[in-house]
């Protein structure tokens, strides 16, 4: 009698344990839809909190793994709501992204062009010289018309990633140009500004 009792509450538990396993998977794929969809942005902008939803989704599908289905729902059952948050905080994130690359990108294209006319005009000067400058030999002159000819290239592709939209790489771009500009203005002996 004993055994039967004790079979019958296995199979009991186990039917138990079958009918939360349909309800767990639909759970964790729904979540798994859910922060797929917020995927690319959200690792990008927010990468510490998409990674703190993930570990949910991770909890819940370990203790789906493990059959305590039960427990995978108790898991997952924000992650559906933690994704619609992370997509509001990465909008935010990304909105605030590019103002900031907006305002800089505005400081460097007004900027550069000048200092880029400036260092033409100064390697024009010095390329028809007879005699250089003392710490200037003509092998330094043909250096710094190669770094120049490199930052002008620069220029041109921060340029055109601004024009395509690309303000990510176009401020990129236009931060090298900035600092080869300097190094060239310092090697050609140019005061700033």
């Amino acid at each position: 009698m004993k055994i039967r009792l004790a079979a019958l509450a296995a199979l009991v538990f186990l039917a138990g344990g079958c009918s939360q396993k349909d309800p767990a998977a639909e759970a964790i794929d729904a979540a798994e839809g859910a922060l797929e969809a917020v995927y690319e942005d959200a690792q990008k902008y927010v990468p510490e909190r998409y990674a703190e939803v993930k570990a949910e989704l991770e909890t819940a599908r370990k203790a789906f793994d493990e059959e305590r289905y039960a427990d995978a729902i108790a898991a997952v059952k924000d992650v559906p709501a933690h994704a619609e948050e992370l997509a509001r905080i990465s909008v935010e994130a990304k909105q605030k992204q590019l103002a900031e690359l907006d305002a800089e990108w505005t400081h460097l294209s007004g900027s550069l062009p000048g200092l880029v006319a400036g260092i033409e005009t100064r390697l024009g000067e010095l390329g028809k010289m007879r005699k250089l400058p003392k710490g200037m030999d003509k092998q330094l002159l043909e250096e710094a018309n190669a770094a120049f000819g490199s930052a002008r290239g620069a220029w041109d592709e921060a340029s055109a990633a601004f024009a395509a939209g690309d303000l990510d790489s176009a401020v990129t771009k236009a931060r090298d140009v900035e600092s080869m500009a300097q190094d060239l203005m310092a090697r050609l002996g140019m005061q700033a500004g």
